[in-house]
């Protein structure tokens, strides 16, 4: 783990504006700096940079943060990725907390992602060596594969070498322990072999293709036979990949992400593709953002993370039967991460590759003629050309029901179903009311609201006084501590709303010595995401110049004098129900109503 210095380092160190502007184009307003939102599109600027808090804020996502938080929503990365970004742009050195495992686990993350950059230049130059078996690396690449050599250099495309213990030898001379070598993935041991220099090359004498993570570092490598090159006991295996490591997780990585999120902007649009290659054959035809899983079907991780870049997906589809059943495993995942999805299908026998190496234009252009939509394809799967009865008919209805419904928006779902009236030829009526006696019991989730941040986005009436005590507990520890105090009280119990609740959530973490002040939020598992926004919001709306003492005072006041009214109404409220017959009951309450006025007079506070 990163220590918290460090982390504190970075952020007093670095301008939040030099973080920001590459993304916003800002002026400055004020004290503040303002542009349009990174995350929304908007005429009207709403996007403000608060230097002086070293926040920003943007009022049409409700997004809210510091440099950390920028980078996490803007990239779409860990907090740790975001703190590493920071650091590698401004060349701030990393600092790693030592702990009880190093004994056993001398190396770091950073160790692993090092490994791999050397791992990748080592294959690259073999790639390009002279001599033999260079040269038939390099014919395979052009000739077989029919790529170029400016696509070679592009992708950093290697060879793994013919010497089994060159690059073992170069790892342990630069000072990577044996711990970090067997860590790797890149080289395997024999059950029960100790020495470190009986490590096996995981990518002898095969073609290499990095595989990057979303900051475009090699983390793994996948590698596949060359003709006349690769030994003969080895050609069984056509591929090989990295094993999964600390640094890569097949399933929350899709290869080709790294370059295709930079390039979405211009057109809106993910192609997901099967392999690697397939990918480097789309981008070769300009399809920048293609992007293939990493030999496993794409999970639910996955699309979400495209999600975050864009709403559309276009599919390219091996035209046989494991093909059409991968996408049909693959779209209700797409539609419950809120993905408008087309299916492009190739003609039997074909992959992208293959298909597009010759005649791409043409190709291509003939494919774009057979999209079908999400709906589209579900008919095709579970309705097209089939026989069958009113009742099998009604089960597959039901199959893309259950399909639809996976969508978080009602208007989406309408949609849907409007489009399934066409495309199935059914009557909309009759299928509206099909769909909504399926409905019936199911409980469907409500599309996400942004937070407004003018207003809130509270179910309740927003007390100010909540919103207030909640920004002071952030911007102040001390004070956060002396709130926490009450926090066991029946009138501190009673908050609403949503700041109320968040600001009971704190205080929870401040008496249980769990906060350690806003430079922690980022990272904290506390706390959802939305969460996160209004409590940043908050602190990015505190008055540094008020009286934190005075101001939670009053905000005290005001909360303990609601709740001492209400509960006065609510003995009204008795008194007036019961019958005059009732003598001692009404005295009781009585009593009650008299000991909760003289309460009023006095209201907790902090010293």
């Amino acid at each position: 783990m990163i220590t918290r210095e460090c982390i504190e380092r970075i952020k007093d160190s670095v301008d939040i504006c030099d973080v920001v502007s590459p993304h916003v184009s800002l002026k400055r307003c004020g004290v503040n700096w303002r542009g349009l939102s990174p995350f929304n599109q908007e005429k009207t600027p709403s996007f403000f940079v608060m230097p002086s808090k070293k926040m920003f804020r943007c009022f049409s996502s409700g997004h809210a943060g510091d440099i950390f938080r920028f980078i996490q929503l803007k990239e779409n990365v860990s907090f740790v990725d975001a703190v590493e970004m920071i650091a590698n742009r401004f060349n701030i050195p990393l600092e790693f907390e030592k702990s009880s495992d190093v004994e056993t686990r001398p190396y770091s993350r950073k160790s692993l992602f090092d490994m791999h950059a050397m791992a990748s230049d080592f294959f690259v130059k073999n790639f390009h060596a002279a001599g033999a078996i260079g040269e038939k690396v390099r014919r395979y690449w052009t000739d077989v594969r029919k790529f170029s050599m400016d696509a070679a250099m592009e992708n950093g495309i290697g060879f793994g070498g013919s010497s089994d213990g060159a690059l073992l030898r170069k790892m342990l001379d630069a000072g990577f322990s044996q711990d970090a070598v067997r860590a790797s993935g890149i080289f395997y041991f024999r059950e029960g072999e100790s020495s470190p220099m009986r490590g096996i090359m995981r990518f002898h004498s095969r073609l290499t293709i990095p595989i990057r993570d979303i900051q475009g570092r090699v983390v793994a490598f996948s590698a596949r036979v060359v003709d006349g090159v690769t030994a003969n006991d080895a050609v069984d295996a056509k591929y090989i990949n990295s094993p999964e490591t600390e640094i890569f997780r097949k399933g929350s990585l899709l290869f080709g992400l790294h370059r295709a999120r930079q390039c979405i902007d211009r057109c809106g649009v993910f192609w997901l593709v099967e392999g690697q290659l397939d990918v480097l054959r789309c981008w070769d035809n300009g399809i920048d953002t293609a992007v293939a899983p990493q030999g496993t079907a794409i999970g639910d991780v996955q699309l979400c993370a495209l999600r975050r870049y864009a709403a559309r997906l276009n599919c390219l589809l091996d035209g046989d039967a494991p093909g059409l059943k991968a996408a049909e495993r693959m779209l209700p995942m797409a539609i419950a991460a809120g993905l408008d999805v087309k299916f492009f299908i190739l003609p039997d026998g074909n992959d992208p590759d293959g298909y597009f190496r010759e005649d791409f234009s043409n190709r291509f252009d003939s494919l774009q003629k057979s999209a079908m939509t999400a709906i589209e394809f579900l008919v095709h799967r579970f309705l097209s050309g089939k026989k069958m009865t009113a009742n099998e008919r009604a089960e597959h209805l039901a199959r893309i029901y259950e399909i639809i419904a996976l969508s978080e928006s009602v208007l989406v779902r309408e949609s849907y179903l409007l489009e399934l009236s066409v495309a199935a030829n059914l009557d909309r009526h009759s299928l509206l009311q099909d769909f909504k006696s399926f409905s019936t019991g199911k409980k469907f989730s409500e599309p996400v609201a942004h937070f407004e941040a003018n207003v809130g986005a509270s179910p309740h009436k927003i007390s100010s006084a909540e919103s207030q005590l909640l920004a002071i507990a952030l911007a102040n520890k001390k004070m956060a501590k002396q709130m926490s105090k009450f926090i066991d009280e029946q009138f501190f119990q009673s908050l609403l709303s949503r700041e109320g609740k968040i600001l009971l959530k704190l205080l929870n973490e401040v008496r249980e010595g769990m906060w350690d002040g806003m430079s922690m939020l980022c990272h904290s598992r506390s706390f959802a995401d939305d969460e996160k926004n209004l409590m940043c919001a908050a602190f990015a709306d505190f008055d540094d110049d008020c009286d934190p003492v005075n101001v939670t005072n009053a905000c005290l006041r005001k909360i303990f004098s609601n709740f001492i009214k209400g509960e006065i109404e609510a003995v009204n409220e008795k008194i007036r129900k019961i019958s005059l017959d009732e003598g001692n009951i009404m005295r009781n309450l009585q009593k009650n109503r008299l000991a909760l006025r003289k309460k009023l007079g006095s209201p907790p506070q902090i010293c």
